[in-house]
């Protein structure tokens, strides 16, 4: 059978390339709509008068603030990766952009399910209506985007509901315990109004987890989506001779045109190569290390 490793290497190099473009468009789309939501709520502080620790008064601002920090810190990764054709993040960074965009979500669900049908006007009405809705969407549609390597175990889960967790003991207390008319908070999101807070609260957490097991589904169903297009180039019936030509290919590739000081051993790629053809994965890595050591030399010669 014949061997085609020009044609899967460019491939899986245009893949990569594409994937941190996407990443990188869909990171500057967050941080642009975070910080116009967070621009939104300084401006409403200010006519109010409110302090600076006024900021934490409503989820919404946190929850942006959380989901534009991920998206500043990703967007290097991004520019990183279409320079290396390999976008690869770090699982805190993939974790902090997680749960942003569970907040966020959280956000758009509850203004629509809870605040909506009792008051319109602070669930979309104004600027809300971009607080509310608009931002949190752009926000989910950028994270599926970006995220599709790291899969979240049930403690992960956990970490990313911490935010809004926090808060809503906070709120409990500002609301509940003071209350208004002591110096607290109003109750914005109307949780002490119509049933107790301690029958609410729980029920946004459950909300929360609901969201952060949907937004993790949808996430590993494009990850193995993705996985499977690194795969896709090669016949079901690959000979073991045609992934190593190509491995090697992608290795050397890799060695003449990458940064030596920053090589790493593409696992993503090699892991779904060895289970979906039944390879060894050691061997994988192996002769991908030979064909970048190769690279290496051959520039090297090239240098001279």
């Amino acid at each position: 059978m014949a061997a085609r490793p020009h044609t899967t290497r460019q491939y899986f190099i245009s893949i990569q390339k594409w994937r941190s473009l996407i990443a990188l468009i869909a990171c500057i789309v967050t941080l642009l709509f975070s910080l116009i939501a967070i621009g939104s709520s300084l401006v409403k502080y200010a006519r109010n008068g409110w302090a600076i620790a006024d900021l934490f008064r409503y989820f919404t601002t946190l929850a942006n603030m959380i989901t534009a920090l991920a998206a500043s810190f990703l967007i290097p990764f991004a520019i990183n990766g279409i320079r290396k054709k390999r976008f690869v993040t770090p699982k805190w960074l993939s974790m902090l952009h997680y749960t942003g965009t569970v907040s966020t979500t959280l956000i758009l669900v509850f203004a629509l399910v809870f605040i909506l049908p009792f008051d319109p006007e602070f669930a979309i009405g104004g600027s809300n209506f971009f607080l509310h809705i608009v931002c949190p969407i752009a926000v989910l549609i950028s994270y599926e985007l970006v995220e599709s390597k790291h899969v979240y175990s049930r403690k992960d889960l956990l970490v990313c509901l911490l935010p809004i967790f926090c808060y809503s003991l906070v709120y409990l207390v500002m609301v509940v315990l003071i209350g208004e008319e002591r110096g607290g908070w109003e109750d914005l999101y109307m949780l002490n109004t119509f049933v107790p807070a301690y029958v609410s609260l729980p029920l946004v957490w459950l909300l929360a987890l609901a969201i952060a097991l949907g937004i993790r589904f949808v996430a590993n169903r494009l990850n193995r989506r993705r996985q499977n297009q690194l795969t896709a180039a090669w016949k079901a019936d690959a000979e073991p001779v045609e992934i190593n030509i190509e491995i090697y290919g992608l290795g050397r590739f890799y060695g003449l045109h990458g940064d030596r000081n920053d090589l790493s051993v593409p696992l993503d790629i090699l892991e779904s190569l060895a289970g979906n053809y039944a390879m060894p994965l050691d061997n994988l890595i192996k002769v991908y290390m030979k064909g970048l050591l190769d690279g290496i030399k051959d520039r090297d010669r090239q240098a001279r």
